[in-house]
């Protein structure tokens, strides 16, 4: 199945074609969700905390292998757009090449330095051990993430949001009903989770390759498709590796909150994990809007209609908004039970500061808006140095404030000896606005960009009437 994103109402379609993505970003952030909740259940609250506290690396990895396939498939996109079935299948069989000599070598830094990393956080001791053998088995098996990001976003690309999200619910289960067998019936500590994780990725990118080879004809490639072509991979480059850069950029400045959140306490770490989890339900709608209108884009693009570039750009902002004020009706009064959800036996200064984190930054998710969306954009025509300068931007606003914290709270690591200037209440608070002002930077950084990408498009536009 395909679908034609060129022609029809832009809202429309980007409506119908984010809510697959919606539903399939929130799966996939069940699956480190369930992770975490399960161990905590059925071990104890600080296995829990253990694979909570790998978060921010996960994101550095799978996050920047989700990215760059989400990239190489803009590619496709344009050719499907352009009704160019050759250039489908040599841009599928180019994509395939170049993920697997990146992620061979991203695999074999993350397995390497996975250790060491966790020691650069300052892990807590209590829990250090047990975050090694969850991370070390998601590291391990990153080729099977890039394997169903690859093959499910190239079925996007085509105009199918639909079947991906099948198969990753599939795996939510499966994962799941594994983390128990191999948790509660074999014994197993918090690898078990990393390793039924891995499980039910594979399963889903399984179903993806059958699912190809049945349904999707425009993605069966040969042997003459794999052959090297200079240009076409420049072309992938270009926007694969700035993309996945771009999120290992942002991944370094959440490991640098995690560093300082870290350095408040196994409480503190608790509380910052149970609120990032919770906020990622306040900006999956938001990525999903951006990845929805990313395929849009690209597919219009690679048709030349211009005019529906910009208007599908500004109906999804237009989407984004109307979001923001429904999060901050569900997140304002339930956050305290939402948070429960997640552990039922957490500490009440745990509950406090998670529910403070969630409440500044739900207030706030109106600025990350127009960041995701317009990166989205300009990422899908090509337009990508303003969108890895934006990350730079994030991380000065992001690891800036933390670390300035952790030094206000323990002068002595900058040699001076002297009483702490914030306690760790108040060094937490501050901290809670560290995403938010990474967030202003990185839209101040790309909105400047963004609005020269439209006044060239309405130039280029042969009619500013959508068709």
């Amino acid at each position: 199945m395909t679908t034609d994103l060129t022609k029809g109402s832009p809202i429309k379609q980007i409506l119908w074609f984010s809510i697959p993505f919606l539903i399939g970003n929130l799966f996939q952030q069940f699956y480190n969700i369930a992770d975490m909740v399960i161990v905590g259940q059925t071990l104890d609250p600080n296995a829990y905390t253990a694979v909570g506290a790998t978060s921010s690396l996960v994101w550095f990895a799978s996050g920047a292998i989700q990215s760059l396939t989400a990239g190489f498939s803009a590619i496709t996109a344009r050719y499907f757009g352009s009704r160019d079935e050759e250039g489908i299948k040599r841009s599928f069989a180019a994509s395939i090449r170049l993920s697997v000599i990146i992620t061979a070598i991203l695999t074999l830094v993350c397995v390497i330095f996975a250790r060491p990393f966790l020691d650069l956080l300052q892990t807590p001791e209590d829990i250090i051990d047990r975050s090694y053998r969850y991370i070390i088995c998601i590291f391990a098996g990153l080729f099977v993430t890039a394997l169903f990001n690859l093959l499910s976003n190239m079925i996007r690309a085509l105009g199918d949001s639909k079947t991906p999200l099948y198969f990753l619910v599939t795996a939510c289960v499966i994962n799941i009903i594994l983390d128990f067998v191999f948790i509660a019936v074999l014994g197993m500590d918090t690898e078990g989770a990393g390793i039924a994780t891995v499980i039910a990725q594979l399963i889903s990118g399984i179903l993806c390759i059958v699912y190809i080879v049945k349904k999707q004809p425009l993605l069966h490639i040969s042997a003459v498709h794999f052959k090297k072509d200079k240009a076409l991979d420049s072309t992938l480059l270009k926007i694969g590796i700035p993309m996945a850069f771009l999120n290992m950029v942002l991944s370094v400045g959440a490991i640098i909150v995690q560093f300082a959140t870290n350095n408040l306490g196994t409480l503190y770490v608790s509380a910052y994990v149970t609120a990032s989890k919770l906020e990622t339900f306040v900006t999956q709608p938001l990525l999903s809007f951006g990845s929805a209108v990313s395929v849009f884009t690209a597919q219009n693009y690679g048709a030349g209609k211009y005019s529906r570039v910009i208007e599908g750009a500004r109906k999804t902002n237009l989407i984004g908004l109307i979001w923001y004020v429904m999060a901050s009706l569900i997140m304002i009064p339930l956050g305290r039970y939402l948070i429960l959800l997640l552990n039922k036996d957490i500490d009440v200064t745990i509950v406090d500061n998670a529910y403070k984190y969630i409440v500044i930054n739900t207030l706030l998710v109106f600025i990350v808006s127009p960041l995701i969306i317009c990166k989205s954009v300009l990422q899908a025509v090509g337009r990508t140095t303003f969108s890895m300068i934006s990350g730079f931007t994030e991380i000065i606003g992001r690891a800036g404030l933390s670390i300035a914290v952790v030094c206000m709270m323990k002068p002595y690591l900058l040699g001076y000896d002297i009483a702490p200037i914030l306690s760790e209440p108040v060094g937490f608070t501050v901290m809670c606005f560290a995403t938010p002002l990474a967030w202003t930077l990185g839209t101040l950084t790309v909105i400047g960009d963004y609005a020269l990408m439209i006044k060239k498009f309405k130039k280029m536009s042969d009619s500013p009437d959508l068709e």
